[in-house]
């Protein structure tokens, strides 16, 4: 029976052992790249008509995990022992808890922007 272990991480943990920093930029330019395609993409499907909940959701995500993750990180670097093996899982952790925080809640954030639009107007 082989045991999982979270010292490996896809091929990438010799390189990402020896330059912990790389977790670092990624935590901060994957979410704003991701969100910029995420944009585009959403830009076509709103000219197509079609449902944008996913979309929508995606976006959240990522501009979340931009923020909360990019500081999570930031803080385990800092604090912990560096490994950029677990701090990778932590921030995957990060994104996929955003992800489903954002799927269910992407109603209620679309509701709280426009109601800011609505009182910023006024």
């Amino acid at each position: 029976m082989k045991v999982y272990s979270f010292n490996t991480l896809q091929g990438y943990e010799g390189i990402i052992t020896e330059k912990p920093e790389i977790v670092l930029f990624g935590a901060m330019l994957l979410p704003l790249a991701m969100a910029i395609a995420i944009s585009c993409i959403g830009w076509v499907f709103r000219k197509l008509k079609l449902n944008m909940y996913l979309i929508q959701a995606l976006l959240y995500t990522m501009l979340l995990a931009f923020f909360f993750g990019t500081i999570a990180v930031l803080i385990l670097y800092f604090i912990t022992d560096k490994n950029g093996v677990k701090l990778a899982y932590c921030w995957l952790a990060i994104v996929t808890g955003m992800f489903l925080f954002s799927l269910i809640n992407t109603s209620s954030i679309n509701k709280m922007f426009t109601d800011w639009s609505h009182m910023i107007k006024n």
